[in-house]
């Protein structure tokens, strides 16, 4: 274990995320160019979601662990990000000397997590974006913002653990994905949110966003285009509340507001608000005003699982800190 002080520090954050609506996804072949893939959808990022610190220390080979929350992990879009880095270093452009005299480091992730883990808040997209800004600024890579999301989008299709959330992520903010592809290369339109409220979210039960992208016989493969149709009205509205109208419509559609979620949906509902299911997990959200949220998370105690209340993060990932 690495006992010394680290040679370098660098930490990023990135918001977490709820898509309410979405388009067909589109299919994944091996051949394709990941950085043109995405998804088209409606959705806002949240300020909370995941801060990650990447620590450098000088050692004999190159070498890394990974944590969250101080508990090892062997996450699969982290360990790929990471190693994509580690070849970005060892390429040696514009440093002058080969590869065998470049310093090498052990390199100590730790992902410091707000947010419920498989819920459909964005979390891996999350720490793929947080990560990748925090190692192209430690190792001294020198690509632009827009070049390391996009490495953090091609990392979340290559693990099939998304598709749009880091262009999402990458704007902040309550956005319209309007053409498929990573950031610089995709397009986004921003709707402005409502003054003095809030999200209020209930997390229930996970899903696995892989397995689901993996289903070639998923629901929203059978809803004739409904989220393509919902997206072009929004985006004529740019009405926050139009979007929850539509997402409860597009939740409803896809059956998501059966089972567990349907409780806790008929409530808020009862109480004059719309809401929708997170694409994609067993969560629920609304937003509502500041002053309806102590009287709704009330109302909302009587079903399991973990409440959230959360601003809309307008900023999207940045860098926190580096030295």
């Amino acid at each position: 274990m690495i006992t010394a002080s680290p040679d370098v520090i660098s930490t990023a954050f990135s918001p977490g995320h709820i898509t309410g609506i979405l388009e067909k996804p589109v299919s994944i072949q091996a051949s394709d160019n990941f950085v043109n893939l995405g998804s088209k959808g409606v959705g806002f990022c949240i300020d909370m979601g995941i801060t990650t610190l990447v620590r450098l220390f000088k050692n004999q080979t190159f070498d890394y662990s990974i944590s969250i929350n101080g508990s090892p992990t062997n996450g699969e879009v982290s360990r790929w990000v990471l190693e994509y880095y580690v070849k970005l270093f060892q390429q040696d452009t514009g440093r002058g000397q080969p590869c065998s005299a470049l310093q090498k480091y052990y390199i100590q992730v730790e992902h410091l997590v707000n947010i419920p883990v498989g819920f459909g808040l964005g979390s891996s997209g999350a720490a793929a974006l947080s990560l990748s800004y925090a190692l192209n600024e430690a190792l001294g890579i020198g690509l632009t913002r827009t070049q390391s999301a996009q490495i953090a989008h091609i990392a979340e299709i290559s693990c099939r653990t998304g598709l749009g959330t880091v262009l999402a992520e990458f704007a902040g903010g309550f956005e319209i994905r309007t053409a498929i592809g990573a950031p610089g290369i995709g397009s986004i339109e921003k709707i402005q949110p409502i003054t003095d409220s809030k999200a209020v979210i209930l997390c229930m039960s996970p899903i696995s966003t892989k397995s689901v992208l993996a289903d070639n016989k998923n629901n929203i493969n059978s809803v004739n285009g409904l989220g393509a149709r919902m997206l072009n009205e929004i985006r004529k509205s740019k009405n926050i509340n139009e979007f929850l109208k539509m997402s409860y419509d597009f939740s409803n559609a896809l059956r998501l507001t059966n089972g567990i979620c349907k409780g806790p949906v008929e409530l808020i509902r009862s109480l004059g608000f719309y809401c929708g299911v997170a694409l994609f997990g067993k969560t629920i959200f609304t937003i509502v005003p500041s002053n309806e949220v102590n009287n709704l998370i009330e109302s909302l105690k009587e079903f399991t699982g973990k409440l959230i209340v959360a601003n809309v993060d307008t900023q999207g990932a940045r860098m926190v800190h580096s030295n």
